[in-house]
């Protein structure tokens, strides 16, 4: 476990590192033009964080949460709409237990 003073320079660094990521995000966009591949790469990235996100929570899962990511995935395949999507993987994790009680 790490003591107080290792604890509080981890954080500092962590909070450094994501202020100088969001900060050379501004700048490098000053810079580039704002074009029709730069606004196609912008509207997939936030898709494409959560698609790693889950991928990398699919591998240590438990039944409850593959099935949450299953029910999320057949209902994106079906609307085409990420919010309903991760919606239903919420309710279906939420209501998992309730329903294997049954």
């Amino acid at each position: 476990m790490l003591n107080d003073g290792s604890f509080f320079i981890a954080v500092a660094v962590l909070a450094a590192t994501a202020f100088a990521t969001r900060l050379a995000g501004v700048v490098l966009m000053a810079w580039v033009p704002p074009g029709p591949r730069v606004e196609r790469f912008l509207e997939g990235l936030a898709v494409s964080v959560i698609a790693a996100l889950v991928a990398s929570a699919l591998v240590t899962a438990d039944i409850k949460t593959v099935a949450a990511i299953l029910v999320a995935i057949a209902l994106m395949a079906l609307t085409r709409s990420i919010i309903w999507a991760m919606l239903a993987g919420m309710v279906a994790a939420a209501t998992y237990p309730l329903v294997m009680s049954l």
